[in-house]
């Protein structure tokens, strides 16, 4: 497959790390103009007639109106253009303070900062960065719907609407315990749930500490010493410290954690299996050798190829969005390897979710029932099935169980797996291996196959028990970055970056696996790599200082709730997708971060009820007629 031919013509950063993270992934591009209006590099310039473009495959710009004359207006394009893959990156990509604008807009900078100060934009160029991965997505997603039919794409890639919708899912994770999401200094607002989501003063710097469950927080207790002030009936709970007790509970902790050094936190919650990271500065994370090399990030994805092979799924016919034909197996859970199938099936994939009884995904636990002051009286279900974060990020798939611990089962998950293009994995290491389901044995089954880990087998698992989002943006040095006026960590606690850019980066990796044709390709994300990769100019030195927003506004229940007035709420009312049904009551999610103008992109369907697709269904659908039965499979 010959590679596309793409132009990038950039006045915005978004738009030129569309172009450096294309580059990266060995796909040549031509760029004109640079970050904040830099003149074009020797050589190059902006494609000026029919001719220009019509050599083109992709053309991505933040500056449509250069095109507006060559273009002729809205589609249909003239005839030599009709093949071309147009992806234009919205306002405010291209103004010079593009980062601090999408953060205000998209409701972000108000969960940043101190509970009485103004709101923070996020380190740098982060939001930037996010927006012009997914328009490097689109690009290599348009040009793959294009060959299918040999006409181009119009697409449209909203830099504030694609943050709201990651802004959205991280606030309802705190709406649903009944916390306002809202900027409380070095602590998530209302610890978002269980105590302790916060940072910690040790005698020589900070620490971020997690417990989410009972059992990561009975062993904070333990490394702390187990003390006496733990037995007071008042701190029984951690949902009710978290509520009525944290600042009181967290200056107690400051008290015996403020005479040990940070490295002995740290070794002691690794000891203890606590989620604990130390608050690393850029230079610290810098000199760390598995994030960096020779000064330079390491890649995000690393990707070994056993049996090189073709991907068979641009053979299919099949209509629908720019990945239509595409089959995937997801068995990813929680939140960042969710959204990254969700994208895939936005974008037209046929995405089969995998289950068990024994490992329901967790998401489905994550604020039970609707979110408090939702209406749910037409809800019958149980609440498993009605969570929101499980819904939002689960999209547009269908849902099957296989128990992969019996033979039955664990061969008709190989007969899947042969028949399928893509495997989204997000277990802990040695969990394929335990299951035998290890990644030799899926290609053995299919060696054309793409296969996306993001668990513990990357770079991350060397670091912590647990990869909760602070604790990764800690390790990369960006908790750090944000500092109140006096210098001291305010960090990024309320947002959790890390989930929605590993799903970002995992989806741009499986497109440019499927447009690079290399299938028998095992795709190993790190998602604290990833997170480096996205704010490179922090480390480059090239940010521009933090800004502060002067009265950024919140995202409430009004909000989710399409009730709130104003222009934060316009864009939620447009980015939100409601559905009610008499079994299953209401179903949110966000639409894609892209809108394509010819093929369908977007949300066709709630999640899924657990097993409400039958395996032999999805079989009979997937299976050519010579594929080998489960039985002579397994053997």
């Amino acid at each position: 497959m010959a590679a596309p031919r793409i132009a990038v013509h950039a006045a915005g950063y978004a738009c030129h790390y569309a172009a450096e993270v294309l580059r990266q992934a060995g796909f040549p591009v031509a760029e004109t103009g640079g970050p904040a209006g830099e003149a074009a590099p020797a050589g190059e310039a902006t494609p000026r007639t029919h001719s220009d473009l019509a050599g083109l495959d992709v053309c991505i710009t933040d500056e449509p109106a250069a095109f507006a004359d060559l273009l002729g207006g809205d589609e249909p394009w003239p005839p030599a253009l009709r093949h071309l893959t147009f992806v234009e990156l919205g306002r405010p990509a291209a103004l010079p303070d593009a980062n601090a604008r999408i953060a205000e807009l998209s409701g972000i900078g108000a969960v940043i900062g101190e509970a009485d100060g103004p709101g923070l934009a996020p380190p740098g160029r982060m939001l930037e960065a996010l927006a012009g991965l997914q328009a490097a997505t689109a690009a290599l997603a348009g040009w793959l719907g294009a060959r299918r039919d040999r006409l181009g794409e119009h697409v449209l890639v909203d830099p504030v609407a694609c943050l709201a919708g990651m802004s959205g899912v991280n606030a309802i994770q705190f709406l649903n315990y009944g916390r306002p999401w809202r900027r409380s200094g070095p602590s998530a607002s209302g610890s978002g749930g269980p105590f302790p989501f916060r940072f910690f003063r040790c005698r020589d710097g900070w620490v971020v500490v997690i417990c989410r469950a009972r059992v990561e927080w009975d062993a904070f207790l333990a490394l702390l010493g187990d003390p006496e002030w733990a037995e007071r009936p008042e701190f029984a709970d951690q949902i009710v410290i978290a509520a009525r007790h944290a600042d009181e509970v967290a200056a107690l902790i400051d008290e015996i954690l403020g005479e040990r050094s940070v490295a002995e936190v740290v070794a002691a919650g690794r000891e203890y299996r606590v989620p604990i990271a130390p608050l690393r500065t850029v230079e610290e994370a810098m000199a760390d050798p598995l994030l960096f090399e020779n000064g330079k990030p390491a890649p995000a994805v690393t990707t070994l190829r056993p049996v090189p092979a073709r991907c068979p799924w641009t053979r299919r016919n099949a209509a629908g969005g720019p990945l239509a034909g595409l089959r995937v197996l997801d068995l990813g859970w929680v939140w960042a390897a969710p959204v990254a199938s969700a994208w895939l099936a936005d974008l037209g994939a046929d995405v089969v979710k995998v289950e068990s009884l024994d490992r329901l995904d967790v998401g489905r636990r994550r604020g039970v029932d609707f979110p408090v002051g939702l209406p749910s009286d037409r809800a019958t279900l149980p609440g498993h099935e009605r969570a929101w974060l499980f819904n939002a990020a689960n999209r547009n798939k269908r849902g099957v169980r296989l128990e992969l611990k019996d033979p039955a089962d664990h061969a008709r998950f190989l007969a899947l797996v042969e028949a399928a293009d893509v495997v989204v994995e997000s277990f802990a290491a040695g969990v394929l291996e335990r299951l035998g389901i290890a990644p030799e044995t899926l290609f053995a089954a299919n060696p054309g196959l793409v296969l996306l880990s993001m668990g513990g087998r990357t770079v991350d698992g060397q670091h912590v028990a647990r990869s909760y989002a602070p604790i990764l943006t800690a390790l990369a040095g960006l908790e750090a970055t944000v500092t109140d006026r006096e210098g001291a960590p305010l960090g990024l606690l309320n947002w959790g970056v890390a989930d929605p850019n590993a799903g970002a980066w995992a989806t741009f990796a499986v497109v440019a696996a499927l447009a690079a044709d290399r299938g028998g390709s095992h795709l190993l994300l790190s998602q604290l790599r990833a997170l480096v990769n996205t704010c490179v100019s922090r480390y480059q030195g090239t940010d521009p200082a933090q800004a502060e927003l002067a009265d950024p506004e919140e995202v409430t229940l009004a909000h989710l709730a399409g009730t709130a007035a104003g222009p934060l709420g316009d864009l939620y009312r447009s980015i939100l997708v409601r559905g009610w049904s008499p079994e299953f009551g209401e179903r949110l999610a966000f639409t894609s971060p892209w809108r394509f103008r010819r093929m369908p992109v977007g949300v066709r369907a709630a999640a899924p009820l657990f097993a409400s697709t039958a395996v032999d269904a999805v079989l009979d659908e997937w299976r050519p007629a010579t594929t080998l039965a489960p039985a002579d499979i397994a053997k």
